[in-house]
């Protein structure tokens, strides 16, 4: 039985990560054809929403179908990489994309996005996985009967940031044919998989400073000497020499997040890489990170990585730090 995997492509997608993640699905069908036992495949679409040439950010255009008005078929995964045109016509065009979201719902097990948060809000299910924090039910493994209900409520809205396409396609194989499959094809790769493909991953604020300004990565590296220290927007700017407002909008413009996300993934960061590398107990972590207590980044990981620290060091601590509390 084959599993419908559609990308919906969007003005602006981005193109090197669907062409990394089409490799991983050929791939795998390649693998399951050699395999006795393996029955079945991905069936993979490219789609749009009104169907032709979809032009990514970097300028080339793939070739797409329409949506069609319905899926045919119990279980589907979906990925929508770029943005709504941002044309006069914007509202009506989220519009009918939500509705077609609504009236597929039964039929899409599997979601996840890259770009597109217009279509978040309403989308169904998006709500209670952000509010709670935590991934639904996740699919059916390829074989087993779907059952439509449990389509309804069983929406994994996974929010991805750049270069993690390839690591969620591994988690959605590893979910449908076993740990072993998806390691046996991630290392056909050049580049290995991440330790933490299967689970939502942080995002990594770039310590590199961007080719434009240099005063990014200098700041960086400033906020990862003094996580110890009360760090407010204010001081920040003061260090770039720049009024606040000024330069919450230029390091928006450099990262792509506000000043006050940007130090709460370093504080993340530098605790994951303690809790991966060093036998440090949890308080101290926390301290050294700069955060209030370790009850705070303990909801600091719940909420951004859906696991307590200790959690994320019991996986993916080294084997003589494993045992640390």
């Amino acid at each position: 039985m084959m599993h419908k995997v559609w990308f919906l492509l969007l003005p602006g997608f981005l193109l090197l990560d669907i062409i990394r993640m089409l490799a991983v699905f050929k791939a795998a069908n390649a693998a399951l054809r050699r395999t006795p036992g393996k029955l079945g495949g991905y069936d993979v679409r490219l789609a749009s929403a009104t169907g032709g040439h979809a032009l990514s950010s970097s300028g080339v255009a793939l070739s797409t179908r329409a949506l069609p008005h319905r899926l045919v078929g119990r279980a589907s995964t979906l990925f929508i990489s770029g943005e709504p045109d941002p044309g006069s016509a914007e509202p009506a065009g989220v519009r009918r994309l939500r509705e077609w979201l609504s009236r597929n719902r039964r039929q899409l097990c599997r979601c996840a996005v890259l770009g597109a948060r217009a279509l978040l809000p309403r989308a169904p299910g998006v709500h209670a996985v952000r509010r709670q924090g935590r991934a639904a039910a996740p699919a059916p493994r390829i074989g087993q009967r779907a059952d439509r209900a449990a389509c309804t409520t069983a929406h994994d809205w996974r929010v991805i940031e750049p270069d993690q396409a390839k690591d969620l396609v591994l988690s959605w194989i590893a979910q449908d044919r076993g740990a072993a499959f998806a390691d046996m094809l991630a290392a056909r790769f050049a580049v290995p998989r991440s330790r933490r493909h299967g689970m939502p991953r942080r995002h990594r604020v770039p310590i590199e400073p961007p080719a434009s300004d240099v005063r990014i990565g200098t700041l960086h590296l400033w906020i990862g000497a003094h996580l110890q220290e009360n760090l407010s927007v204010a001081r920040l700017a003061q260090k770039v020499h720049m009024s606040t407002r000024s330069f919450a909008r230029f390091y928006e413009r450099a990262t792509g997040l506000s000043p006050g996300r940007g130090l709460q993934q370093i504080r993340l960061d530098a605790a994951c890489r303690l809790l991966e590398t060093s036998p440090l107990p949890l308080k101290t972590i926390a301290g050294q990170c700069g955060y209030g207590s370790q009850e705070v980044m303990r909801r600091a990981f719940v909420r951004d990585l859906q696991m307590t620290p200790r959690d994320y060091r019991r996986r993916h601590a080294t084997m003589k730090n494993a045992g640390a509390a």
